[in-house]
């Protein structure tokens, strides 16, 4: 399931966030031994990304730009802060001009197909992430979603996936994301 909405906030809404996006001091986080740049979501967008029957687990703006975060790093969103995870939204915010045309790129694994099945243990998961989500021998890119300021993606957050193209050559890319949890 791949849903796209276009101008997904209210125009003030958006220019408020983008606003906040590109004059914000981002934090470099490292997970294992991958790197990311990233800005907590303001708080008033978080009322404005739930999904009904579902609660957000995490979200975050983040950011790639040229001799940063450049790996494929292919990948699902499957486990998020130790939870099984039902969706991921990513919503691009940063302008078009100037910046490398870039999206989310979804893919095929070799063994698994599009998506990681609900009973693949956490170690297989770890492994997809450890040592295959940079061998890109091991994907097949199936469909292509372009970055445009305000549009919203929302997957299923066991599909596979990557930011694409993974290297930014000129300008910032700025998305916002957030993943989800069914409700207890």
């Amino acid at each position: 399931m791949i849903l796209i909405k276009d101008n997904f906030f209210e125009e003030e809404t958006f220019f408020k966030l983008q606003d906040y996006a590109e004059k914000s001091e981002y934090n470099i986080v490292t997970a294992g031994d991958k790197q990311f740049s990233t800005l907590q979501a303001p708080s008033y967008i978080l009322p404005l990304i739930q999904i009904d029957g579902y609660d957000v687990t995490l979200s975050f703006i983040r950011r790639a730009y040229n001799g940063f975060d450049e790996e494929p790093r292919i990948h699902c969103d499957g486990i998020i802060m130790n939870e099984k995870t039902s969706f991921a939204t990513v919503i691009y915010i940063n302008n078009i001009v100037n910046v490398t045309s870039n999206g989310t790129a979804f893919y095929e694994h070799e063994l698994h197909g599009a998506r990681l099945s609900e009973d693949a243990s956490e170690d297989e998961f770890n492994r997809l992430i450890l040592e295959d989500s940079n061998n890109e021998s091991k994907w097949r890119l199936t469909d292509f979603v372009s970055a445009k300021p305000n549009r919203m993606l929302r997957y299923d957050a066991r599909m596979f996936h990557s930011k694409y193209p993974n290297k930014i050559t000129e300008g910032i890319r700025i998305v916002l994301v957030a993943f989800y949890t069914k409700s207890k």
